[in-house]
């Protein structure tokens, strides 16, 4: 895993996939992200003789999987997208967020502030969400929002979050904030103009 990514501090033990995957999106675990490459990349490529040899392949058929699917502007080179040499769109990002919404357990998992994962040796560990909206303890606390991720790499700050207003459903993503707390301050100023917008409020239905 690259230096300075963010971690799940996953363990030396069995997971429910499920869990890795919650690993993943409430506390950003980069190294989550690496666990399920690896996994995926042994079930593509039995014979592969390492762990980079199973990710390389994983993140191969990823890309083409992406392809196939119409995200024609988004090319990752890491299993967790911590690399600068990757790229996409926006366009893409709310496709993508727009498919995986259309799961329930995708929408309850990232709507949760905190998540309990129990593992299958009866342990059990705890993940705290990285966006500040879904915390009760935090400024930015917000009870119309239900999701859905942060995400940074090197001095920009993103964030794609689900509102829920006026009857509807607002899917912002938020790309380059100069800081952590901007991001929010970001999202803020657009979720006040659909607060006080009567198109949005009357207009619409």
């Amino acid at each position: 895993m690259k230096q300075g990514s963010s971690v799940a501090e996953i363990r030396s033990t069995d997971y429910y996939f499920k869990d890795l995957l919650a690993a993943m999106l409430i506390p950003s675990g980069n190294d989550a992200a690496y666990v399920v490459a690896d996994y995926c990349g042994e079930t593509l490529l039995p014979k592969a003789q390492s762990s980079q040899e199973r990710i390389e392949v994983f993140m191969e058929n990823l890309n083409q999987h992406l392809q196939e699917l119409g995200y024609k502007d988004t090319v990752l080179y890491d299993p967790s997208g911590y690399d600068i040499k990757a790229h996409t769109t926006v366009w893409d990002m709310k496709k993508v967020t727009d498919r995986l919404l259309e799961n329930p357990w995708f929408r309850e998992m990232v709507s949760q502030h905190m998540y309990i994962a129990a593992l299958p040796d009866g342990s059990t560990q705890t993940w705290v969400n990285t966006n500040a909206f879904l915390d009760p303890a935090s400024e930015y606390y917000n009870e119309r929002i239900i999701g859905v991720k942060t995400g940074s790499l090197a001095e920009n700050y993103n964030l794609v979050v689900l509102y829920q207003q006026h009857g509807k459903e607002f899917l912002i993503c938020s790309l380059g904030s100069q800081s952590d707390s901007s991001r929010y301050d970001d999202v803020n100023y657009i979720l006040q103009t659909i607060d006080e917008s009567d198109y949005l409020a009357h207009g619409m239905e």
